[in-house]
């Protein structure tokens, strides 16, 4: 997962009339080579929007002056379709995504009391 961390607008860009961007934003990406099937790719996309969706708020409330983009990317490839149940997958890439987007949290926390600049970096993938 990468993550750039943006301070907010100025507020004289709001007065002038321009929208207030989002301040949590989600991007996801799972590359053809990692889950060959459409099916399955999106199906990992699906999973990470409702992960995303859960943590969006809470992101926000742990750095609301901050604009934030996340990029979730499936880095490993899924294991083969006989080795493990969809279920055990999608619930694999949910821990995984989840873990990460806290751990996140905990940098934006931190860094929030001036301790430190560093973001998360990781990947979110099924491993086997």
């Amino acid at each position: 997962m990468s993550a750039s961390v943006q301070p907010c607008p100025s507020p004289a860009a709001c007065d002038e009339g321009l929208p207030a961007p989002p301040h949590v934003r989600f991007g996801f990406t799972v590359a053809r080579n990692h889950a060959r099937r459409a099916v399955a790719r999106n199906t990992v996309k699906r999973v990470l929007r409702e992960v995303a969706r859960a943590a969006g708020e809470a992101l926000h409330t742990t750095a609301p002056a901050l604009r934030i983009d996340i990029v979730l990317r499936l880095k490993a490839p899924l294991p083969a379709r006989m080795a493990v149940s969809w279920s055990g997958v999608k619930a694999q890439v949910r821990r995984e995504a989840e873990s990460l987007i806290a751990q996140l949290r905990r940098e934006l926390q931190t860094r929030s009391t001036g301790q430190t600049q560093c973001l998360v970096t990781g990947p979110v993938g099924a491993s086997s």
